[in-house]
């Protein structure tokens, strides 16, 4: 659900979300904040685990224990290399740990399936 970080201290941040969203109580729970350029270039992600605590209403506060970052140029050909070389990069490791024929393997499977359906 859409939330907003009004604020941070040392137990982590306040939140804001839209009414009726969250119930009252702690829990578990993920957070996704990011940020997009024009065009997608240059974006910015951050994904933490943590513990939520629902006052009720529209207010929680969260507290993060685990985190991790990602961040992409603001700079369409030094952007569109790095995502060559990481698609490259999975190309290659599919390959050598049998992750691609497996997958030509399945979709043989499935190709058949869908021969015998019709």
């Amino acid at each position: 659900m859409p939330v907003e970080i009004v604020g941070r201290d040392h137990t982590g941040f306040r939140l804001l979300s839209p009414p009726g969203l969250l119930p009252p109580g702690g829990r578990r729970a993920g957070l996704l904040a990011h940020s997009f350029r024009p065009q997608n270039v240059g974006l910015a992600m951050m994904t933490f685990t943590g513990w939520l605590t629902a006052q009720g209403g529209t207010e929680a506060r969260y507290a993060p224990h685990t985190s991790t970052a990602l961040a992409a140029p603001p700079n369409r050909t030094v952007q569109a290399l790095g995502n060559g070389i990481l698609a490259k990069h999975g190309v290659w490791r599919a390959g050598r740990d049998g992750t691609g024929e497996r997958l030509r393997t399945l979709a043989g499977q499935q190709g058949q399936r869908d021969r015998q359906e019709s």
